[in-house]
């Protein structure tokens, strides 16, 4: 028995988009980010659900590389902004969340299989 080196299919990582990118899009209402920040994280929690949703779509209107390449393009955007938060001496709470939510983007992201389904 060999193992996957990515062993998420891309529908579970689009389930698990849809599922967590609504928290990036009430966060900053509910942690009181920075407003600058905050139209930031709202703006990449649609953008993430749209990349989602695109991707879960039966017509595919988003290529599998082109999903790859935005999901890796938001988490890293995600957790550079966290970053940046800290280092300008924003709240630490928006931090810890940006840091913590980018950091697990992109681990999501990195055991993604981008293949067609079924395969």
């Amino acid at each position: 028995m060999t193992m996957t080196a990515r062993p998420i299919g891309i529908s579970v990582h689009d389930a698990l988009v849809l599922a967590t990118a609504p928290l990036l899009m009430i966060a900053p209402y509910l942690l009181t980010f920075n407003v600058g920040i905050g139209y930031l994280t709202f703006f990449l929690g649609a953008s993430l659900m749209g990349v989602s949703l695109a991707g879960a779509s039966p017509k595919r209107p988003l290529s599998l590389s082109a999903h790859a390449g935005l999901d890796w393009a938001i988490g890293i955007a995600i957790f550079s902004i966290g970053v940046l938060a800290g280092i300008t001496g924003q709240d630490t709470l928006t931090t810890i969340f940006l840091v913590g939510f980018g950091a697990a983007h992109l681990a999501l992201t990195a055991s993604t299989r981008y293949s067609a389904r079924g395969a």
